[in-house]
Protein backbone atom coordinates (compact mmCIF):
# COMPACT_ATOMS: atom_id res chain seq x y z
CA UNK A 1 0.00 0.00 0.00
CA UNK A 2 1.43 3.86 -0.82
CA UNK A 3 2.30 5.62 2.43
CA UNK A 4 -0.13 6.95 3.60
CA UNK A 5 0.46 11.29 4.29
CA UNK A 6 -0.51 10.99 8.23
CA UNK A 7 0.83 12.52 10.78
CA UNK A 8 0.19 12.23 14.44
CA UNK A 9 -0.83 16.12 14.53
CA UNK A 10 -3.33 15.34 11.74
CA UNK A 11 -5.02 12.38 13.60
CA UNK A 12 -5.53 14.49 16.34
CA UNK A 13 -7.02 17.10 14.82
CA UNK A 14 -10.05 14.88 13.79
CA UNK A 15 -11.52 15.45 17.10
CA UNK A 16 -11.64 19.14 16.44
CA UNK A 17 -14.16 21.31 14.50
CA UNK A 18 -12.30 21.56 11.05
CA UNK A 19 -14.42 22.72 8.70
CA UNK A 20 -13.01 19.76 6.21
CA UNK A 21 -11.67 16.49 6.03
CA UNK A 22 -10.66 15.39 2.60
CA UNK A 23 -9.40 12.09 1.81
CA UNK A 24 -8.29 10.68 -1.27
CA UNK A 25 -8.50 7.80 -2.73
CA UNK A 26 -6.58 5.54 -5.40
CA UNK A 27 -9.68 4.15 -7.73
CA UNK A 28 -9.36 1.20 -10.18
CA UNK A 29 -11.90 -0.21 -11.52
CA UNK A 30 -12.43 -2.61 -14.85
CA UNK A 31 -15.13 -0.17 -16.74
CA UNK A 32 -15.62 -2.84 -19.18
CA UNK A 33 -16.16 -6.57 -17.29
CA UNK A 34 -14.91 -8.87 -20.41
CA UNK A 35 -11.86 -6.94 -20.70
CA UNK A 36 -8.55 -7.18 -18.32
CA UNK A 37 -7.88 -3.80 -18.14
CA UNK A 38 -7.82 -1.63 -15.47
CA UNK A 39 -7.93 2.47 -14.98
CA UNK A 40 -6.82 3.83 -12.46
CA UNK A 41 -7.92 7.51 -10.72
CA UNK A 42 -8.08 9.65 -7.38
CA UNK A 43 -11.48 10.63 -5.76
CA UNK A 44 -11.88 12.90 -3.14
CA UNK A 45 -14.17 12.01 0.21
CA UNK A 46 -14.69 15.64 1.71
CA UNK A 47 -15.99 15.32 4.96
CA UNK A 48 -17.79 18.26 6.67
CA UNK A 49 -20.00 18.38 9.45
CA UNK A 50 -23.28 18.19 8.06
CA UNK A 51 -22.32 17.40 4.70
CA UNK A 52 -20.16 14.95 2.66
CA UNK A 53 -19.15 14.68 -1.05
CA UNK A 54 -17.14 12.22 -3.00
CA UNK A 55 -15.96 12.89 -6.45
CA UNK A 56 -13.47 12.39 -9.45
CA UNK A 57 -10.07 14.49 -8.43
CA UNK A 58 -10.38 15.96 -11.97
CA UNK A 59 -13.39 18.17 -10.19
CA UNK A 60 -10.79 19.81 -8.34
CA UNK A 61 -8.01 20.53 -10.93
CA UNK A 62 -10.92 22.17 -13.44
CA UNK A 63 -11.66 24.06 -10.71
CA UNK A 64 -7.90 25.33 -9.73
CA UNK A 65 -6.77 25.90 -13.24
CA UNK A 66 -9.85 28.26 -13.68
CA UNK A 67 -9.05 29.92 -10.22
CA UNK A 68 -5.60 30.53 -10.81
CA UNK A 69 -6.57 31.59 -14.88
CA UNK A 70 -4.46 29.04 -16.16
CA UNK A 71 -6.06 27.36 -19.55
CA UNK A 72 -6.91 23.87 -19.28
CA UNK A 73 -4.10 21.85 -21.49
CA UNK A 74 -5.01 20.53 -24.78
CA UNK A 75 -6.06 16.82 -24.77
CA UNK A 76 -6.64 16.95 -21.47
CA UNK A 77 -9.55 14.11 -20.97
CA UNK A 78 -11.09 15.23 -17.61
CA UNK A 79 -13.08 12.43 -15.85
CA UNK A 80 -16.26 14.76 -14.54
CA UNK A 81 -18.52 11.95 -14.86
CA UNK A 82 -20.65 11.51 -11.27
CA UNK A 83 -20.79 13.49 -8.05
CA UNK A 84 -22.14 12.07 -4.87
CA UNK A 85 -23.60 14.16 -1.38
CA UNK A 86 -24.08 11.88 1.35
CA UNK A 87 -26.12 13.95 4.91
CA UNK A 88 -23.98 12.79 7.43
CA UNK A 89 -25.50 10.21 10.44
CA UNK A 90 -28.33 8.67 7.63
CA UNK A 91 -28.22 6.63 4.64
CA UNK A 92 -29.51 9.36 2.48
CA UNK A 93 -27.32 9.65 -1.08
CA UNK A 94 -27.94 11.74 -4.31
CA UNK A 95 -25.81 10.62 -6.64
CA UNK A 96 -25.61 13.14 -10.04
CA UNK A 97 -24.86 11.50 -12.94
CA UNK A 98 -23.20 13.99 -15.34
CA UNK A 99 -24.18 13.26 -19.53
CA UNK A 100 -22.47 15.86 -21.16
CA UNK A 101 -25.16 18.59 -20.52
CA UNK A 102 -27.44 16.66 -18.51
CA UNK A 103 -27.63 15.96 -15.18
CA UNK A 104 -29.50 13.62 -13.02
CA UNK A 105 -30.04 13.78 -9.92
CA UNK A 106 -30.56 10.62 -8.61
CA UNK A 107 -31.48 10.28 -4.47
CA UNK A 108 -31.07 6.70 -2.97
CA UNK A 109 -31.37 5.34 0.70
CA UNK A 110 -27.81 2.79 0.85
CA UNK A 111 -26.96 0.61 4.18
CA UNK A 112 -24.45 -2.11 4.20
CA UNK A 113 -24.88 -4.87 6.58
CA UNK A 114 -21.01 -5.71 7.64
CA UNK A 115 -19.69 -8.49 9.09
CA UNK A 116 -17.13 -7.54 11.45
CA UNK A 117 -14.13 -10.05 11.66
CA UNK A 118 -11.00 -10.53 14.12
CA UNK A 119 -8.60 -10.37 11.49
CA UNK A 120 -6.36 -7.59 11.99
CA UNK A 121 -3.31 -5.58 10.50
CA UNK A 122 -0.96 -2.83 10.78
CA UNK A 123 -0.25 -0.50 7.98
CA UNK A 124 2.34 2.54 8.06
CA UNK A 125 0.53 4.72 10.81
CA UNK A 126 -2.63 2.66 11.05
CA UNK A 127 -4.52 -0.11 12.84
CA UNK A 128 -6.68 -1.85 10.60
CA UNK A 129 -9.73 -4.14 10.59
CA UNK A 130 -11.44 -6.10 8.26
CA UNK A 131 -15.26 -6.28 7.65
CA UNK A 132 -17.07 -8.28 4.66
CA UNK A 133 -20.50 -7.15 2.89
CA UNK A 134 -22.55 -8.77 0.18
CA UNK A 135 -24.21 -5.02 -1.22
CA UNK A 136 -24.55 -4.13 -5.13
CA UNK A 137 -24.32 -7.10 -6.64
CA UNK A 138 -20.86 -7.98 -5.36
CA UNK A 139 -19.34 -9.28 -2.40
CA UNK A 140 -16.76 -6.71 -0.63
CA UNK A 141 -14.43 -6.92 1.51
CA UNK A 142 -13.17 -3.71 3.63
CA UNK A 143 -10.23 -2.54 5.80
CA UNK A 144 -11.19 0.11 8.29
CA UNK A 145 -9.28 2.16 10.66
CA UNK A 146 -10.91 3.48 14.31
CA UNK A 147 -8.39 5.47 14.52
CA UNK A 148 -10.02 7.90 11.98
CA UNK A 149 -13.50 8.32 13.77
CA UNK A 150 -15.42 9.06 10.48
CA UNK A 151 -17.63 6.46 9.74
CA UNK A 152 -17.57 6.99 5.79
CA UNK A 153 -15.85 5.37 3.07
CA UNK A 154 -15.81 5.84 -0.68
CA UNK A 155 -19.19 5.68 -2.78
CA UNK A 156 -22.12 5.03 -0.97
CA UNK A 157 -20.06 2.63 1.64
CA UNK A 158 -20.72 3.76 5.38
CA UNK A 159 -21.41 2.36 8.79
CA UNK A 160 -18.21 1.00 9.99
CA UNK A 161 -17.26 1.98 13.35
CA UNK A 162 -14.34 3.84 11.85
CA UNK A 163 -12.99 5.14 8.00
CA UNK A 164 -12.49 2.22 5.30
CA UNK A 165 -8.89 2.57 4.40
CA UNK A 166 -9.27 -0.42 1.85
CA UNK A 167 -12.13 -1.78 0.14
CA UNK A 168 -11.84 -4.18 -3.03
CA UNK A 169 -14.70 -6.87 -4.74
CA UNK A 170 -14.11 -10.57 -4.25
CA UNK A 171 -13.53 -10.42 -8.66
CA UNK A 172 -11.33 -7.75 -8.52
CA UNK A 173 -13.43 -5.40 -10.54
CA UNK A 174 -12.82 -2.12 -8.44
CA UNK A 175 -10.53 -1.48 -5.95
CA UNK A 176 -10.29 1.76 -3.21
CA UNK A 177 -7.20 2.73 -1.51
CA UNK A 178 -6.63 5.66 0.77
CA UNK A 179 -3.41 7.26 -0.18
CA UNK A 180 -3.79 11.07 1.44
CA UNK A 181 -5.32 13.16 3.77
CA UNK A 182 -5.49 16.71 4.40
CA UNK A 183 -7.25 19.01 6.94
CA UNK A 184 -8.89 22.30 5.21
CA UNK A 185 -9.28 25.37 7.30
CA UNK A 186 -12.58 26.29 5.34
CA UNK A 187 -15.05 25.11 4.12
CA UNK A 188 -13.90 24.02 0.20
CA UNK A 189 -16.13 25.45 -2.44
CA UNK A 190 -15.85 23.66 -6.32
CA UNK A 191 -17.79 26.21 -8.84
CA UNK A 192 -18.19 23.09 -11.04
CA UNK A 193 -19.37 20.73 -8.50
CA UNK A 194 -22.03 23.54 -7.14
CA UNK A 195 -22.72 24.29 -10.85
CA UNK A 196 -23.80 20.88 -11.65
CA UNK A 197 -25.66 20.55 -8.52
CA UNK A 198 -27.61 23.37 -9.55
CA UNK A 199 -28.19 22.37 -13.20
CA UNK A 200 -29.36 18.89 -11.76
CA UNK A 201 -32.97 17.40 -12.73
CA UNK A 202 -34.33 15.20 -10.40
CA UNK A 203 -35.35 11.83 -11.31
CA UNK A 204 -36.38 8.41 -9.75
CA UNK A 205 -35.17 4.98 -10.69
CA UNK A 206 -37.70 4.76 -13.22
CA UNK A 207 -37.24 8.00 -14.46
CA UNK A 208 -33.12 7.63 -14.88
CA UNK A 209 -33.60 4.38 -16.18
CA UNK A 210 -36.02 5.97 -19.06
CA UNK A 211 -33.73 8.89 -19.46
CA UNK A 212 -30.47 6.83 -19.79
CA UNK A 213 -32.10 4.60 -22.60
CA UNK A 214 -33.16 7.46 -24.10
CA UNK A 215 -29.46 9.31 -24.22
CA UNK A 216 -28.03 5.67 -25.44
CA UNK A 217 -30.82 5.37 -28.50
CA UNK A 218 -29.74 8.78 -30.02
CA UNK A 219 -27.21 10.55 -27.71
CA UNK A 220 -26.66 13.60 -30.33
CA UNK A 221 -30.14 14.34 -30.81
CA UNK A 222 -30.66 14.04 -26.58
CA UNK A 223 -27.89 16.31 -26.54
CA UNK A 224 -28.41 18.95 -28.94
CA UNK A 225 -31.87 19.14 -27.64
CA UNK A 226 -31.24 19.38 -24.17
CA UNK A 227 -29.02 22.65 -25.37
CA UNK A 228 -32.20 24.42 -26.39
CA UNK A 229 -30.92 24.35 -30.01
CA UNK A 230 -33.90 23.74 -32.71
CA UNK A 231 -31.67 23.10 -35.76
CA UNK A 232 -30.55 19.57 -36.25
CA UNK A 233 -27.41 21.36 -38.41
CA UNK A 234 -26.53 23.73 -35.39
CA UNK A 235 -22.54 23.10 -33.94
CA UNK A 236 -22.31 22.24 -30.15
CA UNK A 237 -19.39 21.14 -28.37
CA UNK A 238 -19.21 17.52 -25.79
CA UNK A 239 -17.52 17.95 -22.40
CA UNK A 240 -14.27 16.74 -23.86
CA UNK A 241 -14.02 19.65 -26.26
CA UNK A 242 -15.37 17.92 -29.30
CA UNK A 243 -17.32 20.02 -31.48
CA UNK A 244 -20.18 18.26 -33.29
CA UNK A 245 -21.85 19.16 -36.24
CA UNK A 246 -23.32 17.88 -39.04
CA UNK A 247 -20.15 16.19 -40.78
CA UNK A 248 -19.33 14.47 -37.87
CA UNK A 249 -22.77 13.73 -35.86
CA UNK A 250 -23.18 10.32 -37.22
CA UNK A 251 -19.50 9.32 -35.99
CA UNK A 252 -19.76 10.84 -32.91
CA UNK A 253 -23.21 9.41 -32.08
CA UNK A 254 -22.29 6.23 -32.81
CA UNK A 255 -18.55 6.54 -30.78
CA UNK A 256 -21.08 7.43 -27.54
CA UNK A 257 -23.29 4.95 -28.13
CA UNK A 258 -20.47 2.32 -27.88
CA UNK A 259 -19.29 4.06 -24.88
CA UNK A 260 -22.02 3.51 -22.98
CA UNK A 261 -22.31 -0.36 -23.70
CA UNK A 262 -18.95 -0.54 -23.68
CA UNK A 263 -18.36 0.74 -20.18
CA UNK A 264 -20.91 -1.11 -18.18
CA UNK A 265 -19.71 -2.30 -15.09
CA UNK A 266 -20.78 0.13 -12.37
CA UNK A 267 -19.95 -0.11 -8.63
CA UNK A 268 -23.91 -1.50 -7.94
CA UNK A 269 -23.90 -4.30 -10.52
CA UNK A 270 -27.50 -5.33 -9.69
CA UNK A 271 -28.81 -1.79 -10.67
CA UNK A 272 -26.75 -2.36 -14.05
CA UNK A 273 -28.73 -1.10 -17.11
CA UNK A 274 -29.49 -3.37 -19.94
CA UNK A 275 -28.93 -1.20 -23.40
CA UNK A 276 -29.95 -3.35 -26.41
CA UNK A 277 -27.30 -3.55 -29.33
Amino acid sequence: MKKILLSAFIVTSFASNAQTHRFIYDVEDKKDSAQNVTTKENYHLDIEPKAIRYYPRDFFIGDSLVAHNLAIPNGANFNTSNILTHKSGTDDYEYYDVLENIILKLPSKNKQNWKLTEEKKEVKDLKLQKATTTWGGRNWIAWFTSDIPFQEGPYKFHGLPGLIVELYDDQNNYKFELVKTQKLTKPYVNQYISYMIEQSVPVNEEKYTATKLKYYDSPINTLRNNSGSTKSNEEFYLNDGTKVGENNSREVNERLRESVRKYNNPIELDKAIKYPL
